[in-house]
């Protein structure tokens, strides 16, 4: 299992989607997306470690994944004036894609 390289990818297709939804505006998202990802770095590499191993299954994965939403701060977007909703959306988005990628390297 090569967790570097499951993070790497993350966040390249993280902000993709965000240049891709957002448009100009998801290129100033690199900043809080590098923090969020920093900040969650070593919990996500425990649990998915956690995961591959067996002891912890597909639902307490996403569970604990989805304890981890409010730290995505998207500062960015909400000074630019981006809708509350379009930013929850894609907050799930970035947790769906982490959740996913688990998931793939796991297999």
């Amino acid at each position: 299992m090569n967790f570097e390289e499951l993070f790497n990818d993350l966040k390249e297709e993280i902000i993709t989607e965000a240049k891709e939804k957002f448009g100009e505006q998801g290129k100033d998202i690199i900043v809080d997306m590098e923090e969020y990802l920093a900040h969650s770095k070593e919990k996500l590499k425990k649990w998915t470690l956690l995961f591959a191993e067996g002891n912890i299954d597909k639902d307490e994965l996403a569970w604990l994944l989805q304890s981890q939403k409010d730290l995505l701060i998207l500062k960015t977007l909400q000074n630019t004036g981006v809708s509350k909703i379009s930013i929850g959306h894609f907050k799930n988005k970035v947790i769906d894609s982490v959740f996913t990628k688990i998931l793939e390297l796991a297999n």
